[in-house]
């Protein structure tokens, strides 16, 4: 997608990789980003309140899904999620994946048994990172991580763990008041929201048509 864009677009990106709250956070201190595109909409709408988003440039890009996964190293094969000893999260307070992960356990009534047994990660990033080099026994994560990595993680089954269905997390984009350069900003957001973008293929469900 990045090297499709590029091409077409003439435009070189600088992506940075972080907790939806932490770019958040350094957007309201000034950080020189251009686009923010937040997993989740209460970032967005704390911005937008607070007038440090372009409000016209606010669109929904595409839909991601929590997922539980299993650590895959040998001697976790047979390991349920009952007795897992380390599971990972991203830090609730900050990133979207994480506050689903909590209200999940919450609403399943888990949340108490779990809680001592958690390693809070700084990102979903770094809590699949965690359960990829088996730092971990179960990690909850976006499923378009997975989607790409190898097999040091495999379905860690999480109807059998009883956590019911996993959330959807909205992924929203905007242009922040500092950008330098709107109009590639904008072309980027629209690019995002084209068809050319073929969500499906990195494990996201598409927004087409949605504000």
């Amino acid at each position: 997608m990045r090297s499709n864009f590029e091409e077409e677009a003439g435009i070189t990106l600088l992506i940075s990789y972080s907790a939806s709250g932490i770019i958040a956070r350094q957007i309201e201190e000034g950080a020189p980003i251009d686009v923010f595109v937040s997993a989740g909409r209460n970032y967005i709408d704390d911005l937008t309140i607070n007038s440090f988003l372009r409000n016209d440039s606010i669109y929904t890009i595409a839909y991601g899904h929590l997922k539980l996964v299993r650590s895959n190293l040998p001697g976790n094969e047979e390991l349920g999620f009952a007795g897992a000893q380390r599971i990972a999260i991203a830090n609730p307070s900050i990133a979207p994946y994480g506050a689903a992960a909590q209200q999940l356990l919450m609403s399943s009534g888990k949340w108490e048994d779990v809680q001592p047994r958690l390693v809070i990660a700084e990102s979903a990033l770094q809590a699949y990172q965690f359960v990829k080099a088996g730092e971990v026994d179960y990690a909850f994560v976006p499923l378009p991580l997975i989607r790409i990595s190898s097999s040091d993680v495999v379905d860690g089954d999480s109807e059998s763990a009883g956590l019911g269905a996993m959330p959807s997390i909205s992924y929203v984009a905007a242009v922040t008041i500092w950008t330098t350069q709107e109009n590639h900003a904008r072309t980027f957001i629209n690019y995002l929201r084209s068809s050319k973008v073929k969500m499906t293929e990195y494990g996201y469900d598409t927004a087409l048509g949605v504000p």
